[in-house]
């Protein structure tokens, strides 16, 4: 199971993305089953685990952009399902991300500021959150954020985290 794990953990993750996306609605009562089912399968559970402050910084760092008005949320407030997507991308780092480990910081930075803003964009389309800037200037705010928190996250994992995994 150790060498497949990462399948299931790409999965669980874009189940918790897809949810958050689509379903903002119902989010908050389906994330926490898809995070203890991660945890339920996972075969570094303690490993796991040290990456949970991590989503806690990354949640903040969306909270300031939520006060600062950059985004917004349907709801009109900052949505709990958030922390529990940010919990399960911190896990991928230890499972169907891990092959990060092997990048330079600068390729991390890249790959973070893309992808991350990406995803937001995603988020947008999918009308999970909101925002008043153009799409260009979201996609450039979250690129210059995630080309740093990536490799952040990526180095916190390499000295808090002992073990390689898959």
């Amino acid at each position: 199971m150790t060498n497949k794990f990462w399948l299931t953990n790409l999965v669980l993750f874009q189940l918790a993305w897809f949810c958050c996306a689509l379903l903002t609605a119902n989010a908050n009562w389906l994330i926490p089953p898809i995070i203890a089912l991660h945890f339920f399968l996972s075969p570094s559970k303690r490993d796991d685990a040290k990456l949970l402050p991590f989503a806690i910084l990354g949640c903040a760092i969306d909270f300031v952009l939520y006060q600062l008005e950059i985004i917004n949320f349907t709801a009109q407030q900052f949505p709990i399902w958030l922390l529990g997507l940010w919990v399960m991308f911190v896990l991928s780092v230890n499972h169907s991300l891990s092959w990060l480990n092997k990048c330079k910081h600068w390729q991390i930075a890249i790959i973070g500021a893309f992808g991350g803003a990406l995803s937001y964009l995603g988020a947008l389309k999918f009308s999970a959150i909101t925002t008043s800037l153009p799409q260009t200037s979201l996609f450039l705010i979250y690129a210059t954020i995630w080309a740093f928190v990536l490799p952040a996250l990526i180095v916190f994992q390499g000295k808090f985290v002992e073990s390689k995994h898959n």
